[in-house]
């Protein structure tokens, strides 16, 4: 125990019962878990092997294990440890057949289970336009996170589809081919324990005491299970931070944790408020961002480092402007002394990466995105680019191949393989085989491609008095924009969503004059960007917020922290458990930080296919210079002096175009030529001399 601060101590050399181990970010947690465990064997004489510890990933059990075989020796020393997954997969290879599968059964794949529900679709005449497959696995998926059952699941009527009947049929499947799902495993051995009191008493009876993890992201489901096993001793010790629940949006309940001691009475609570990764500037802002919320545990981080550089917050013309003050400080933290691997920017959506990726790239700055791909690599991306470059002329036979059946054109593989012959056979590429096609002069599976092949043809004429070249006219009109509607409300809208963004990429490249050719081979190039990426340690990581908890880096930026975006639109629409969920996240994300952090807020930005302005996060534009240097740009002066007070930056009012931002300007004198965005006229090129622009 010598290694360990005094909270730390007492919260291990805790007695019996219930024990709530409020950890704060960087206190010491998993050293403070596995001193516990090591006091409950050395001094309480409990055998290892009826200690049971509880993480939610694999990375997080096998730093779990490495620190007990440091401590105790023997591999551990025979602790049952491991994800709630693997701990259930354990016990029901025991007890499965009394849930009708026998022991041997198997967990099926990802890939295996998308196959079951197409299938089980497709037996019941369910086109996916009416109910797509990835909506019904995750409406079943949430089910059982909530611990329910397909008897006990809650009627649901989906374009008029009974899901409940649907969960009923998937899960005599699964039983038929002997299989369970990742969320099977917690809630059969749920179910085990509530029906079957005999196999209860016996898993409660297996372990002495059970310590978890992160307890404040556990779902309903893994409460039960938790609950179930411990009634009996009620030796339950569970280490989290309340300030640190941010996965309300996929299950988890921070009540669990916040009525802990209601729910296990006499529970004993111990705070752990030294953190030992920040220093105390950091601490000073994370500690004046969550004090706001209301519903949480009273604590207060304390700092173990030195003062350290106070974080900073810059205010930033737009998108762009912002991706190039962050390519700056990058390199300034680089000439410093910090490693790219050290660096971290944490964004609240992913479509944040778009502009940072293109700046990075060329900047020359090496980077890598962790938790999901490119924005060029999804699906709706490249499906839509697709589209686009055979209406532009310069999409080829890959192309066409990958759109000829999205949306359902009753196109199968056979007939993607006679298409690809017949392209072949013809000599000509991809578009201009589609001039053919137009004319039903292609035979076969052609015939099919005929009425999106005249839709392109036709559009062809139009596309140049259209900004994005027939983006999203062509979207729309083949059937691709509906398509999306079948995949779920959230699910569509994200992905429409990254189409608008794509939309307004286009625009401003082609403002640039640059050809449909040349933006697709920028665009290939932030694609492969993000692939030669990965295979450098020492790059620059670029992920969400989301994902990065329980990580940490000596310097950080978090990018676009105002309104909308942090906190996000959809928690404002949820009220005030929305709002301190987003909080929360702040607090998560300042808390990654050692030694540097920048957040960014943009004046303009230009997200979810419209163009914003943005007001800075309620969570921070209060904040006191002394927590938070503020870095507020004065707008940039044009050459000509007569204008001064009016430049980049600035916010002005048109007489016919309304108000706008100048975004930028070129020449002197009579000839400036001032480029101004719009909040409702969209991008506009004026001389400023006739242009009656009055600064606002």
């Amino acid at each position: 125990m010598a290694d360990l601060n005094s909270a730390q101590q007492a919260a291990a050399e805790a007695g019996n019962g219930p024990q709530l181990i409020l950890a704060g970010a960087g206190s010491g947690k998993t050293r403070t878990i596995v001193h516990r465990i090591g006091h409950l064997i050395s001094h309480r004489g409990i055998a290892p092997h009826r200690i049971l510890a509880v993480t939610f990933t694999n990375k997080a059990a096998a730093e779990l294990k490495a620190r007990l075989s440091q401590l105790i020796g023997d591999d551990g020393g025979g602790v049952v440890s491991g994800t709630f997954h693997a701990i259930s997969l354990r016990l029901l290879r025991r007890y499965a057949e009394a849930l009708g599968y026998p022991r041997s059964f198997q967990v099926i794949d990802a890939d295996d289970q998308k196959a079951l529900v197409k299938r089980i679709l497709k037996q019941a005449n369910i086109a996916s336009d009416r109910l797509h497959p990835s909506y019904l696995r995750g409406w079943i998926e949430h089910c059982k996170h909530a611990g329910q059952t397909a008897e006990q699941a809650p009627a649901c009527d989906w374009n008029g589809v009974d899901l409940r009947g649907l969960y009923h049929t998937y899960q005599q499947q699964l039983r038929e081919h002997e299989r369970m799902d990742f969320s099977d495993l917690i809630l059969n051995c749920v179910v085990l324990m509530r029906e079957h009191a005999g196999i209860a008493e016996a898993l409660q009876r297996s372990f002495d005491h059970v310590l978890v993890d992160e307890y404040q992201d556990t779902n309903p489901v893994q409460h039960e299970w938790l609950t179930l096993l411990c009634t009996g001793h009620r030796n339950l010790t569970v280490v989290g931070d309340d300030d640190q629940s941010i996965y309300g949006w996929r299950g988890a309940d921070i009540r669990h944790i916040l009525e802990f001691e209601r729910i296990w009475s006499g529970a004993g609570t111990h705070r752990l408020e030294e953190n030992y990764r920040s220093t105390a500037a950091i601490l000073d802002l994370a500690n004046a961002v969550i004090c706001k919320n209301e519903d949480r545990h009273d604590k207060c981080l304390r700092p173990t480092q030195e003062q350290g550089v106070p974080p900073q917050w810059k205010v930033c013309n737009d998108e762009y402007d912002e991706a190039r003050k962050i390519a700056v400080q990058l390199n300034a933290w680089c000439d410093m002394g910090y490693a790219w691997q050290e660096m971290a920017i944490l964004y609240r959506s992913n479509r944040q990466s778009l502009a940072l990726e293109q700046i990075l790239r060329e900047s020359s700055l090496p980077y890598r995105i962790v938790g999901g791909v490119g924005f060029f690599e999804r699906l709706e991306i490249k499906d839509a680019l697709a589209y686009w470059a055979l209406l532009n002329r310069c999409g080829d036979g890959l192309q066409l191949l990958r759109i000829c059946n999205r949306p359902k054109r009753g196109i199968g593989t056979k007939g993607q393989e006679q298409l690809a012959a017949l392209l072949s056979a013809s000599g000509l590429r991809a578009h201009e085989w589609l001039d053919v096609v137009a004319d039903g002069k292609a035979g076969g599976a052609a015939g099919k491609l005929v009425p999106i092949a005249r839709l392109i043809v036709s559009l062809r004429d139009e596309i140049g008095n259209m900004p994005d070249r027939g983006l999203m006219e062509l979207l729309e009109r083949s059937g691709y924009l509906q398509s999306l509607q079948a995949m779920g409300e959230i699910e569509a809208a994200g992905r429409i969503d990254n189409l608008h963004t794509l939309q307004r990429y286009i625009e401003l490249t082609m403002e640039q004059e640059l050809t449909p050719v040349e933006f697709m081979d920028r665009a290939a190039l932030l694609q492969s960007g993000e692939e030669d990426s990965r295979d450098n340690e020492n790059t620059v990581t670029l992920m969400s917020l989301h994902r990065a908890k329980g990580l940490e880096f000596d310097c950080v930026i978090l990018p676009g922290v105002e309104e909308g975006l942090l906190p996000h639109q959809r928690s404002l629409d949820d009220g005030e458990a929305g709002i301190a969920e987003e909080r929360r996240l702040l607090y998560v994300g300042i808390t990654r930080a050692r030694r540097q952090l920048l957040l960014t807020t943009a004046r303009l930005r230009r997200l979810f296919g419209e163009t914003h302005y943005p007001l800075p996060s309620r969570f921070i534009k209060d904040m006191s210079p002394a927590i938070l240097q503020h870095d507020m740009p004065t707008p940039q002066p044009m050459q000509d002096e007569s204008e001064a007070g009016m430049g980049i930056g600035s916010s002005v009012c048109h007489p016919s175009f309304g108000e706008g931002v100048i975004t930028d300007f070129e020449g002197a004198g009579d000839a400036i030529r001032v480029t101004v965005q719009f909040r409702k006229a969209g991008i506009k090129r004026l001389m400023l001399k006739y242009a009656a622009l009055q600064a606002v």
